[in-house]
Parts: structure tokens; C-alpha cells; sequence
């Protein structure tokens, strides 16, 4: 599983789901395997762009950062583009995922994490398949084997896909469950 959200919500979700492998959090910034969690990248480029911004326009961080390891999130209440042209001089990378902005250190991105997870597993990004629904999932999805977009997904998530389902939200991410189980079938 690989998700820009905290570890311990990508840990829930992936548990509820009946998932068992490794995990792949924070926009690539962290991976949970074998028990043990890794941070790709330290916060503190990207922190000192946060401070640079919220002195600059009215930005308020997710709930959910006081468990963010390596970025920062916050509500997706400002344009993304004006966001990226304040911290211009930062070497960071803003993302929107649809949900909020992301401010990633170092300018690592979900296939970052998911070429450091195979690393550690063995496993070719193009042996996985990727989900997904935002403009930083565009590029996961171009680099795993097979890219499946929901239909709600933003046109940069769609034109990387290799497929889109016709249900968007979770009925969407179910449709793309059974494609991919389909899939399975045939390579048996």
C-alpha cells in the first residue's frame, strides 16, 4: 500500500482491508516493513518552508501532522500554484493531493518510496500495480507495471493510468480490486 497519509492511518486502512504487506506512506517519504518503520528524508526543509509560508498567507496544518515524519500537510484552502511560487527558493516539492497540500523535503515522491521499498523487498515497481487518484499519484503510476485511476481522479492521474475505473471513491477502488484480481486470474 503507498498513500500520502500518516503511517498510522495507512497502517489502520491497510489492516481493515485484510492487507499484509509492506507499507509506503507520507508521499514516499516513509516505509513501514517487517515491523519496522524507515524515514526516507528528514522534515526540517520542509518545516522551514511551512514557517516561510503561514507568515505569508493564512495555511493551517492537518489534524492528522502531529503524526507526519517527514513533510507537512495542511489544508488545501490556497491555491496550489501560489503556494508553489511563495517557496520557490525551497527545496521542496508541493503536491496537492486532492485532500491537501504536501510539502515534501528533498523532492521525493511516492515511486521514490516504492523503488526503496523494492530495495528492501526485491520487488520491481514493475511488478506492482498502482491506485490512485491525485496529481502525485501521476507518477507511481507511470513507473509501476500497471496504473489503475478512479473516476474521480484528477486528469494528470487519468492520463497516466493504464486504466480508469467507471465508479469513483471506494466503489471506484473496488472496481479496481476486481480488475487487478481479474488480472491475477488471467496469469495464472
Amino acid at each position: 500500500m503507498c498513500s500520502g497519509n500518516v503511517l498510522p492511518i495507512a497502517y489502520a486502512l491497510s489492516s481493515y482491508l485484510g492487507l499484509r504487506g509492506p507499507i509506503v506512506a507520507e508521499n514516499g517519504g516513509v516505509i513501514y516493513h517487517d515491523r519496522r518503520m524507515l524515514a526516507l528524508t528528514e522534515p526540517d526543509e520542509a518545516l522551514r518552508a511551512f514557517e516561510y509560508l503561514k507568515k505569508r498567507i493564512a495555511v493551517r496544518r492537518l489534524f492528522t501532522d502531529r503524526w507526519r515524519e517527514t513533510e507537512v500537510g495542511f489544508y488545501n484552502d490556497v491555491p496550489v500554484e501560489e503556494v508553489r511560487m511563495l517557496l520557490k527558493g525551497f527545496d521542496v516539492l508541493v503536491e496537492s493531493s486532492g485532500y491537501a497540500i504536501h510539502i515534501m523535503p528533498g523532492r521525493i515522491t511516492k515511486m521514490d518510496g516504492i523503488r526503496a521499498l523494492g530495495d528492501i523487498t526485491g520487488l520491481k515497481p514493475e511488478e506492482m500495480i498502482a491506485i490512485g487518484d491525485g496529481d502525485n499519484d501521476a507518477p507511481m503510476m507511470e513507473g509501476c507495471g500497471y496504473g489503475i485511476a478512479v473516476a474521480n481522479a484528477s486528469e494528470k492521474a487519468k492520463a497516466a493510468a493504464d486504466y480508469v475505473t467507471e465508479h469513483s471513491y471506494a466503489k471506484g477502488f473496488l472496481e479496481a480490486v476486481e480488475v487487478i484480481e481479474e488480472m491475477n486470474e488471467r496469469h495464472k
